[in-house]
């Protein structure tokens, strides 16, 4: 059995609208995997969560998981399924340089006091990318290594660059913006170590799973985030481009302070208009110390206690304790 070095699928050249096609099987790539690295176009597949989770339940209880997520939606829903866990924050380069990563670090281990270690990389800066891979030599005990994570955390752009900083391999793991982009599992050897990179979950609750291309390219930051605070007092409104109404109310001056892509357009408005309130609409009484977190779009935090009531379509907003 021959599978594609960009998806893990199996490859075959019988069907062309099947997954793992291909017109020449000595080809590395399924033609899917070929248009998307080449041409920039993505074929949806009918594939699920049903089918990635056998997957997951596969990996036996005593592999190290590399468990990937990033810093915007910290999604880490599945974490608790398996036991030895080294937590991965991605995109670093995306985190506010006035952010200290060791606060991040120390909130994450009292909420999550029986992982193994926690540590925030960039792969595009190839920031912290040595040390993971010491942890990796310290804490696998020459087992397999599992690297999960949900869609679009940057979990296979990691792996690239593992096997780009620590190998002599000229191929690349397929890699994109979209969700199902790896198939099935892929394995690599990097020196003494086995990587078996896994296909992303799809979190339903993500908004990146309802956008189209140029949607995407302007939700999910490339660059630094620019938090934009507002000081509040009263009741007001809050428009995240096309995507969210935010409504507050305050008996006293606080501050509202969203964390998102620099290129999505924010206003505060008047209470008064009635812009996106045909979606569907979730009331939070937020306390001090908590998020709210809109996977794949942004989060936000408040310095006092607040009501808020947010207007949104397909997904629903996540409470959580603060990060910042």
């Amino acid at each position: 059995m021959t599978k594609c070095n960009g998806c893990g699928i199996e490859l075959q050249d019988n069907d062309i609208n099947s997954l793992g096609y291909t017109d020449n099987l000595s080809n590395k790539l399924c033609n899917r995997c070929f248009r998307l690295t080449n041409y920039g176009e993505y074929k949806k597949v009918s594939l699920n969560n049903n089918d990635y989770t056998k997957i997951i339940k596969s990996i036996p209880n005593d592999s190290l998981v590399l468990y990937t997520t990033d810093f915007l939606s910290l999604n880490i829903d599945n974490i608790d399924k398996f036991k030895q866990v080294l937590l991965v924050i991605t995109k670093r380069d995306i985190i506010p340089r006035s952010v200290k990563e060791y606060k991040i670090i120390n909130k994450l281990k009292k909420i999550l006091p029986n992982i193994i270690d926690i540590i925030i990389v960039s792969s595009i800066n190839n920031y912290n990318i040595d040390e993971l891979y010491n942890k990796l030599i310290k804490y696998s005990d020459n087992k397999d290594i599992y690297v999960v994570g949900y869609t679009n955390t940057g979990k296979s752009t990691l792996v690239n660059k593992l096997i780009k900083n620590y190998t002599n391999y000229n191929y690349k793991i397929t890699e994109s913006m979209y969700p199902s982009t790896t198939l099935d599992i892929v394995k690599i050897k990097l020196n003494n170590l086995t990587i078996i990179d896994t296909p992303g979950l799809i979190d339903e609750n993500n908004i990146i799973n309802y956008l189209e291309k140029e949607e995407l390219k302007k939700v999910l930051p490339k660059s630094s985030i620019n938090p934009k605070t507002c000081q509040i007092n009263g009741k007001g409104s809050i428009i995240i481009d096309k995507y969210l109404r935010l409504d507050y109310e305050t008996n006293n001056t606080n501050s509202i302070i969203i964390y998102s892509s620099r290129l999505l357009d924010i206003k505060f408005n008047s209470i008064d208009n009635n812009k996106y309130k045909e979606y569907n609409k979730y009331t939070f009484n937020i306390d001090k110390g908590k998020d709210i977190v809109i996977r794949g779009l942004c989060f936000i935090k408040t310095t006092k206690e607040i009501k808020i009531n947010i207007y949104i379509k397909n997904i629903k907003p996540v409470i959580r304790e603060n990060l910042i």
